[in-house]
């Protein structure tokens, strides 16, 4: 994604695609992948990490990185199932 500015007390929705490493897994793992797509909700696990900066008055920070972990379920049609949505997801900074 894009660098972008974000005016002080504001919420940005960010919109965009992630891609990340192929996985490959066990006929074990597929299995159970696929019985919990067919029961209409797969759950993964997202982990973003990100670097930030930010500006305190006239201070401007350094940059840090910003990590999230967060579960996620999945429905049929690829969308985030509702009851996901708004879910608060474990951030920390390194």
């Amino acid at each position: 994604m894009d660098s972008f500015f974000q005016e002080p007390k504001t919420t940005t929705v960010m919109y965009g695609t992630f891609t990340g490493a192929t996985l490959t897994v066990s006929s074990n793992r597929w299995k159970e992948f696929m019985d919990a797509r067919q029961q209409g909700t797969v759950v993964f696990r997202l982990e973003i990490t990100s670097v930030i900066r930010f500006k305190v008055t006239t201070w401007d920070s350094k940059r840090h990185k910003m990590h999230v972990n967060c579960d996620v379920a999945v429905g049929q049609d690829g969308s985030i199932q509702p009851t996901w949505k708004n879910k608060k997801c474990p951030v920390y900074f390194s």
